[in-house]
């Protein structure tokens, strides 16, 4: 499990990376990849989206800079063993994104701990007004979402996911 968060995180870092112009640029980022998800990552997505079409709104897209801030995050939080929106640098998710590469014009940020299951993660993000609103955001176009895990956690979450969200600039 591990593994595949490494190599998926260091496939996004480099399709990231390889965007010329998108950190620094006014140019357009280019189209998402088309990196294939891991499994609880695509449900999570395909979760997201129903619930999204269930509300008359358009589904969100992977995009990787997202995708990679959100595992990177999701990490952060595992090695803590908690979830919070302030990161242990005192950045909140907007500085984290623009930190990414995301010029973000809104933006969203999911947090969730201790769920086995895509299908429990995201019920308890539609039990909560908050989070309900961040997968619900009628002005959002793109998503990431993070996972990890960590398998001595003293708080016993054990399982962490970051759900990203937002339009660019």
């Amino acid at each position: 499990m591990y593994r595949i968060h490494l190599v998926l995180a260091l496939l996004l870092a480099l399709v990231a990376l390889s965007s010329p112009g998108s950190i620094t640029s006014a140019a357009p980022a280019p189209a998402p990849a088309k990196a294939p998800l891991k499994s609880q990552i695509q449900q999570i997505v395909e979760l997201v989206n129903h619930r999204r079409r269930e509300a008359g709104l358009r589904p969100l897209s992977v995009h990787p800079t997202l995708m990679n801030c959100a595992q990177q995050y999701s990490e952060v939080q595992a090695s803590q063993g908690k979830i919070n929106h302030t990161g242990p640098d005192g950045k909140n998710p907007g500085q984290r994104l623009t930190r990414c590469g995301y010029r973000w014009k809104h933006y969203g940020e999911n947090l969730a701990a201790g769920y086995a299951t895509a299908d429990e993660v995201v019920a308890a993000w539609m039990a909560s007004p908050g989070h309900r609103r961040v997968i619900l955001h009628r002005k959002v176009t793109e998503l990431g979402i993070g996972t990890a895990h960590r398998s001595n956690d003293p708080s016993q979450f054990y399982d962490y996911y970051v759900m990203a969200v937002g339009i660019r600039k």
